[in-house]
């Protein structure tokens, strides 16, 4: 449906229509067995052609993930062992394929 380096699948009838024809679609993000320098391309303008309001992807297998609005990629975070409390982006080529699939996402756009 849309241009992603990951894999993207949206949830069956799980795409709303809001106020204002705002929508939001929730699915399911699958990451590639060799995660790039500063993140998968998820481009989400083909399902919102005017305006990504949000993206929030749920944490999984102790990684964090967040939707870099500028460069439209999706970055994953860890805590390398031995430190506490500290996220930093994950190394290049982590496999993230097991671990990480079929992580939820919720979008909200025009």
């Amino acid at each position: 449906m849309a241009d992603f380096a990951i894999t993207y699948k949206e949830d069956k009838g799980m795409v709303d229509k809001c106020a204002h024809g705002y929508k939001i679609v929730t699915g399911k993000l699958s990451f590639s067995s060799s995660y790039p320098a500063n993140g998968e391309p998820c481009d989400m303008s083909k399902v919102f052609p005017t305006d990504l309001h949000m993206v929030i992807v749920e944490p999984k297998a102790g990684y964090l993930f967040f939707y870099d609005y500028a460069n439209k990629k999706v970055k994953a975070y860890w805590t390398p062992a031995g430190h506490t409390a500290v996220f930093a982006e994950i190394t290049t080529a982590t496999d993230l394929s097991t671990s990480c699939a079929d992580v939820r996402f919720l979008a909200i756009g025009k």
